[in-house]
Protein backbone atom coordinates (compact mmCIF):
# COMPACT_ATOMS: atom_id res chain seq x y z
CA UNK A 1 0.00 0.00 0.00
CA UNK A 2 2.72 2.40 0.36
CA UNK A 3 4.35 1.99 -3.05
CA UNK A 4 0.89 3.26 -4.25
CA UNK A 5 1.20 6.07 -2.07
CA UNK A 6 4.39 6.89 -2.94
CA UNK A 7 3.83 7.28 -6.72
CA UNK A 8 0.45 8.98 -6.52
CA UNK A 9 1.89 11.42 -4.50
CA UNK A 10 4.76 11.53 -7.27
CA UNK A 11 1.82 11.76 -9.64
CA UNK A 12 0.08 14.51 -7.60
CA UNK A 13 2.83 16.47 -6.92
CA UNK A 14 3.61 16.86 -10.75
CA UNK A 15 -0.15 17.10 -11.24
CA UNK A 16 -0.21 20.84 -9.90
CA UNK A 17 -0.16 23.40 -12.49
CA UNK A 18 2.71 26.03 -11.85
CA UNK A 19 5.28 27.30 -12.92
CA UNK A 20 7.32 24.65 -13.68
CA UNK A 21 4.80 22.82 -15.43
CA UNK A 22 3.95 26.20 -17.71
CA UNK A 23 7.65 26.27 -18.54
CA UNK A 24 7.65 22.53 -20.21
CA UNK A 25 4.60 22.93 -22.08
CA UNK A 26 6.67 26.13 -23.84
CA UNK A 27 9.98 24.23 -23.97
CA UNK A 28 7.46 22.04 -26.29
CA UNK A 29 5.53 25.00 -28.09
CA UNK A 30 8.99 26.31 -28.78
CA UNK A 31 11.11 23.91 -29.46
CA UNK A 32 9.05 19.99 -29.92
CA UNK A 33 9.04 16.83 -28.07
CA UNK A 34 12.54 15.95 -27.70
CA UNK A 35 13.81 19.20 -25.69
CA UNK A 36 10.55 19.25 -23.79
CA UNK A 37 10.67 15.53 -22.86
CA UNK A 38 14.02 16.75 -21.26
CA UNK A 39 12.59 19.20 -19.36
CA UNK A 40 10.06 16.77 -18.06
CA UNK A 41 12.63 14.24 -16.86
CA UNK A 42 14.80 17.15 -15.46
CA UNK A 43 11.75 18.06 -13.08
CA UNK A 44 10.56 14.32 -12.20
CA UNK A 45 14.94 13.87 -11.50
CA UNK A 46 14.83 16.79 -9.30
CA UNK A 47 11.58 15.06 -7.23
CA UNK A 48 13.68 11.99 -6.99
CA UNK A 49 16.27 14.46 -5.29
CA UNK A 50 14.10 15.75 -2.73
CA UNK A 51 11.94 12.36 -2.31
CA UNK A 52 15.78 10.88 -1.47
CA UNK A 53 16.50 13.50 0.94
CA UNK A 54 13.43 13.19 2.99
CA UNK A 55 12.60 10.07 2.61
CA UNK A 56 16.25 9.09 4.37
CA UNK A 57 15.83 11.84 6.84
CA UNK A 58 12.13 10.77 7.85
CA UNK A 59 9.74 12.44 9.82
CA UNK A 60 12.21 14.46 11.70
CA UNK A 61 12.78 16.41 9.14
CA UNK A 62 9.27 17.96 9.05
CA UNK A 63 9.06 18.61 12.55
CA UNK A 64 12.34 20.66 12.17
CA UNK A 65 11.02 22.50 9.15
CA UNK A 66 7.41 23.39 10.66
CA UNK A 67 9.09 25.43 12.95
CA UNK A 68 10.54 27.68 9.75
CA UNK A 69 7.56 27.12 7.57
CA UNK A 70 7.17 30.68 7.72
CA UNK A 71 10.57 31.43 6.25
CA UNK A 72 10.55 28.74 3.76
CA UNK A 73 7.17 30.28 2.05
CA UNK A 74 9.08 33.62 1.91
CA UNK A 75 11.75 32.03 0.13
CA UNK A 76 10.18 29.78 -2.02
CA UNK A 77 7.52 32.86 -3.01
CA UNK A 78 10.80 34.82 -3.50
CA UNK A 79 12.38 32.29 -5.89
CA UNK A 80 8.91 31.23 -8.04
CA UNK A 81 8.31 35.18 -8.50
CA UNK A 82 12.19 35.56 -9.40
CA UNK A 83 11.81 33.07 -12.17
CA UNK A 84 8.36 34.51 -13.73
CA UNK A 85 10.16 37.65 -13.77
CA UNK A 86 13.01 36.38 -15.66
CA UNK A 87 10.90 34.35 -17.95
CA UNK A 88 8.62 37.54 -18.60
CA UNK A 89 11.77 39.39 -19.23
CA UNK A 90 13.21 36.76 -21.79
CA UNK A 91 10.01 36.78 -23.36
CA UNK A 92 10.21 40.53 -23.54
CA UNK A 93 13.57 40.99 -25.29
CA UNK A 94 12.97 38.47 -27.87
CA UNK A 95 12.96 40.21 -31.27
CA UNK A 96 10.08 39.44 -33.38
CA UNK A 97 12.04 37.02 -35.92
CA UNK A 98 14.75 35.56 -34.62
CA UNK A 99 18.27 36.19 -36.83
CA UNK A 100 19.29 33.13 -39.17
CA UNK A 101 20.89 31.03 -36.85
CA UNK A 102 19.72 32.18 -33.67
CA UNK A 103 17.64 29.79 -31.73
CA UNK A 104 15.55 30.25 -29.00
CA UNK A 105 16.72 29.97 -25.70
CA UNK A 106 15.79 26.24 -24.59
CA UNK A 107 15.53 25.16 -20.84
CA UNK A 108 16.48 21.67 -21.06
CA UNK A 109 17.14 18.84 -18.34
CA UNK A 110 19.78 20.85 -16.45
CA UNK A 111 17.83 23.50 -16.42
CA UNK A 112 14.39 22.33 -14.58
CA UNK A 113 16.57 19.76 -12.47
CA UNK A 114 17.59 23.22 -10.77
CA UNK A 115 14.53 25.10 -11.53
CA UNK A 116 12.56 22.86 -9.53
CA UNK A 117 15.35 22.02 -6.88
CA UNK A 118 15.50 26.15 -6.32
CA UNK A 119 11.49 25.87 -4.92
CA UNK A 120 12.46 24.82 -1.18
CA UNK A 121 8.49 24.46 -0.06
CA UNK A 122 8.65 20.93 -2.15
CA UNK A 123 11.21 19.60 0.33
CA UNK A 124 8.47 20.18 2.51
CA UNK A 125 5.93 18.81 1.54
CA UNK A 126 7.97 15.50 0.64
CA UNK A 127 9.11 15.62 4.33
CA UNK A 128 5.81 15.74 5.72
CA UNK A 129 4.65 13.51 2.95
CA UNK A 130 7.93 10.72 4.49
CA UNK A 131 6.01 10.84 7.86
CA UNK A 132 3.05 8.67 5.69
CA UNK A 133 5.22 5.77 4.82
CA UNK A 134 6.50 3.05 6.54
CA UNK A 135 10.41 4.01 6.18
CA UNK A 136 13.32 1.79 8.00
CA UNK A 137 16.35 3.08 8.85
CA UNK A 138 17.98 1.67 6.34
CA UNK A 139 19.05 3.87 2.44
CA UNK A 140 17.57 1.07 0.46
CA UNK A 141 14.21 2.24 1.34
CA UNK A 142 14.45 6.19 0.69
CA UNK A 143 16.18 4.55 -2.33
CA UNK A 144 12.82 2.54 -3.66
CA UNK A 145 10.26 4.87 -2.71
CA UNK A 146 12.16 7.91 -4.16
CA UNK A 147 11.60 5.90 -7.32
CA UNK A 148 8.51 5.32 -6.84
CA UNK A 149 7.27 8.94 -6.68
CA UNK A 150 10.19 9.51 -9.66
CA UNK A 151 7.67 6.60 -11.42
CA UNK A 152 4.18 8.75 -10.33
CA UNK A 153 5.98 12.16 -11.36
CA UNK A 154 7.77 11.41 -14.90
CA UNK A 155 4.51 10.30 -16.55
CA UNK A 156 2.77 13.72 -15.80
CA UNK A 157 5.69 15.51 -16.37
CA UNK A 158 5.78 13.84 -20.59
CA UNK A 159 2.11 14.82 -20.52
CA UNK A 160 2.39 18.33 -20.06
CA UNK A 161 5.52 17.99 -22.90
CA UNK A 162 3.87 15.88 -24.86
CA UNK A 163 1.09 18.89 -24.55
CA UNK A 164 3.48 21.79 -25.73
CA UNK A 165 4.38 19.40 -28.39
CA UNK A 166 1.32 19.29 -30.19
CA UNK A 167 0.46 22.52 -29.79
CA UNK A 168 3.83 23.23 -31.60
CA UNK A 169 2.44 21.15 -34.51
CA UNK A 170 -0.76 22.86 -34.48
CA UNK A 171 0.26 26.38 -34.66
CA UNK A 172 4.03 26.58 -35.52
Amino acid sequence: MDELRAFLFGATIAAAIGPIALLIIHNGVRHGAGPALASAAGVAAADFVYAMAAFAAGSGLAALLAQEQRLFELAAGTVLIGIGAWLTLGVLRQKAVPAQGEAARRIGFGGTFLLTLANPLTIVLFAGFSGQLALSARWTDALYFAALVFAGSLPVQACYALFGALLHRLAP
